[in-house]
């Protein structure tokens, strides 16, 4: 969740967090789905639909970082103790994901957690320019354009697939440990920074017409929809992984109106107010999710848990997701703990020795002994989250993260 300032309503922040606990909740339930269905319903009926939604898990949770970042944008930077803080948050959400790569057996990659990290230096620097607005406007038809129209055209030429660069780059093509090339992911979070920077401007317009604009918002979704599936009956392609077709690219923006509709309604009635709580998802939380539920997952296989039924599928994802929310806020809860101590270099130190033995350990037994592997870096990327909550500098307020 970003920080916030005078200009910015309050009411904004929960709708975020809702936003944020919606994405956690697709997420969970795209990598729950992959891993213990039975194939045949993992690719048809309702369950297949559910898998087919959860897939845009990431979409949501780039998008949210933007939109973090936009409600910061009146807000002036401090040098430069900020950007201390900014490079070392982005080195640590860079290692989190090395984590992730070293228990799979591979040396580099990218992925979710490095995904979030390039795409907050990106916001930081077009944040303290002068037209980062319009930058992230022109950004956002630019990246686009590279992936449907410029990354073809090069990879029909046989550049692309001379230089790594270009793939990740362009998107055009899928690349060993990558999960998210740079077209068009990045679009996201620069969508999000128009969205966020039109609240801070119309707060007051939006609290007033909340179900009206919610609406008004899904009208506009149906826009994107309608032309995915236009693609779609004429033989386009509709897929994620590896890279991203135009048809779910299309549709990805679909799902965001639809998300900012269901947070606008969902925090807009006042005896709602225990769904709002058991949605909603702060910065740390919304990281600390992603090392959990797979772990969680994990275990579950281990104990033999595949192949299941969708009834089976649905009693084990409501109890997956419960486990992970409430270990993720419990891990903001020492996190806070953990800012109050008084020797905050002398923790720091203590947490990255920790983390780099768990990295080792990580690395070395990810062939032998893949579970080992596993947990210890889940507890490696959980102390990383506690490392994110700990100020660099007691004269800086620190952003808070949007996942």
């Amino acid at each position: 969740m970003a920080n916030h300032n005078s200009t910015v309503p309050r009411f904004h922040f929960p709708d975020l967090d809702v936003l944020r606990g919606l994405a956690a909740i697709l997420m969970i339930t795209n990598h729950l789905g992959v891993k213990i269905l039975a194939q045949d319903t993992a690719e048809s009926g309702i369950t297949g639909l559910l898998l087919l939604i959860g897939s845009f898990a990431p979409v949501l949770f780039f998008f949210v970082t933007g939109v973090g970042y936009g409600l910061q944008s009146s807000k002036s930077s401090i040098k430069p103790y900020r950007w201390v803080s900014i490079l070392s948050k982005v080195g640590i959400l860079l290692v989190a994901d090395l984590l992730m790569q070293w228990s799979q057996g591979r040396l580099l990659g990218l992925d979710f957690l490095g995904f979030i990290g390039l795409s907050i230096l990106l916001l930081e620097v077009l944040r303290n320019s002068r037209r980062a607005l319009l930058y992230c406007l022109v950004g956002s038809l630019f990246f686009s354009l590279c992936r449907y129209g410029i990354g073809p055209l090069v990879k029909s030429l046989g550049y692309a697939n001379q230089l790594f660069f270009l793939d990740w780059i362009f998107g055009t093509q899928g690349l060993p440990g990558v999960s998210y090339p740079l077209t068009p992911w990045i679009v996201y979070p620069l969508v999000g920074y128009i969205v966020g920077v039109a609240v801070t401007r119309y707060g007051s317009l939006i609290e007033a017409q909340r179900i009206a604009l919610s609406l008004k918002i899904l009208a506009v979704g149906l826009l994107p929809a309608l032309a995915s599936l236009f693609l779609v009956s004429r033989g386009a392609p509709f897929f994620r992984w590896g890279t991203v077709s135009l048809a779910f690219y299309i549709a990805s923006f679909m799902v965001i109106a639809v998300g900012m509709a269901a947070v606008l309604c969902i925090c807009s009635v006042s005896n709602w107010r225990f769904i709002q709580q058991g949605l909603a998802l702060r910065g740390i939380p919304s990281l600390a999710i992603v090392p959990i539920h797979y772990f969680l997952i994990e275990v579950l296989i281990n104990f033999g848990f595949i192949n299941v039924n969708p009834w089976m599928f649905g009693v084990t994802l409501i109890g997956v997701t419960g486990i992970t929310f409430l270990l993720a806020r419990y891990v903001e809860t020492l996190s806070r703990q953990m800012a109050q101590i008084e020797q905050q270099r002398l923790l720091w130190v203590g947490l990255i020795m920790m983390v780099g033995i768990l990295a080792c350990l990580t690395l070395i037994s990810s062939q032998p002994a893949p579970f080992l592997s596993m947990a210890a870096r889940t507890i490696g990327q959980l102390l990383l989250c506690g490392l994110l909550s700990l100020s660099i500098s007691q004269r800086v307020a620190s952003p808070k993260f949007s996942t």
